[in-house]
């Protein structure tokens, strides 16, 4: 008798603490698991933040070259403008120039 006793009450040990794992690992696996979700959503948005950080840097960037090309081009006009006065000046002075030399040569 104290045997089939010992045997039920080992057996009613052995199920309660298997039903205990049992949903113990079920209910951990999914807390787990929503754990592992806040991680990955976590990391996502450190992601997100840090791709939008390096957008409004090359952004930054790009301003910067664009107002840099802006006043290159600025200066290339002013400079093709000093070129077309200073080709106007010397086109004055060979004109003069061939005016004296032709003056000249008459006097030889």
């Amino acid at each position: 008798m104290w045997n089939s006793n010992m045997n039920e009450l080992v057996s009613c040990v052995l199920a309660t603490a298997s039903t205990t794992g049992l949903v113990g690992w079920f209910l951990g696996r999914r807390r787990t698991n929503a754990e592992t979700k806040g991680v990955e959503i976590d990391n996502e948005e450190k992601e997100v933040v840090v791709e939008l950080n390096n957008m409004e840097r090359l952004t930054n960037r790009l301003n910067e070259v664009i107002i840099a090309l802006d006043n290159q081009m600025a200066e290339n006009i002013k400079l093709k403008q000093e070129l077309h006065a200073l080709k106007v000046a010397f086109e004055n002075e060979r004109m003069l120039y061939q005016e004296l030399l032709k003056k000249y040569e008459n006097k030889i």
